[in-house]
């Protein structure tokens, strides 16, 4: 396939779709900094881990944020956007149904209370998760108000932690 005659138009058709091979949405951004065009084979199922990388690490923080809410965006490609450092990449992974369960264990232990707030606030947040959420805020010198009424009206929330809860932080209720 020639790429280098195609239109922009047709190469973002190309970068869009979820046919194209892996190895042409490589020759797709290979020589090629369209920031459009980039984001639309990183989101791309087909794109290898390591396009995906390689393409985040230049990507706007706009775009990852975007990317990290979407919930189209592949499992792999949440999973990576996991290790990024923008707090509000983490905030959209958090509230993003599509979330894999094991990137909302991590989270459970983010630094910023938003994050662990959407973590308790979570569909897919299991009792396991939001027993270790609550023990990393017990832990912490100033256990955040939001998170902690999140977690006690989450319907997997064990009984014995809302009890604790209860006798820990009933002001906070």
């Amino acid at each position: 396939m020639d790429l280098t005659n195609m239109s922009k138009n047709n190469k973002l058709d190309l970068a869009g779709n979820r046919n194209t091979p892996g190895d042409v949405l490589g020759e797709l951004v290979k020589n090629n900094n369209d920031e459009t065009l980039r984001f639309f084979v990183a989101r791309n199922p087909n794109s290898s881990r390591e396009l995906v990388i390689t393409l985040l690490e230049t990507m706007p923080f706009m775009d990852k944020r975007e990317l990290a809410e979407d919930t189209s965006s592949t499992s792999d490609l949440l999973r990576i956007l996991a290790l990024d450092a923008d707090d509000i990449v983490l905030f959209n992974l958090s509230y993003n149904p599509s979330t894999p369960v094991d990137v909302l264990r991590a989270l459970a232990k983010d630094e910023h209370w938003g994050v662990r707030c959407n973590v308790a606030e979570h569909p897919k947040a299991s009792s396991k998760i939001l027993v270790t959420l609550f023990e990393y805020e017990k832990s912490l010198s100033e256990p955040h108000k939001y998170v902690i009424q999140a977690l006690y009206t989450h319907k997997n929330l064990p009984a014995f932690a809302k009890r604790v809860i209860e006798t820990l932080f009933g002001e906070m209720l």
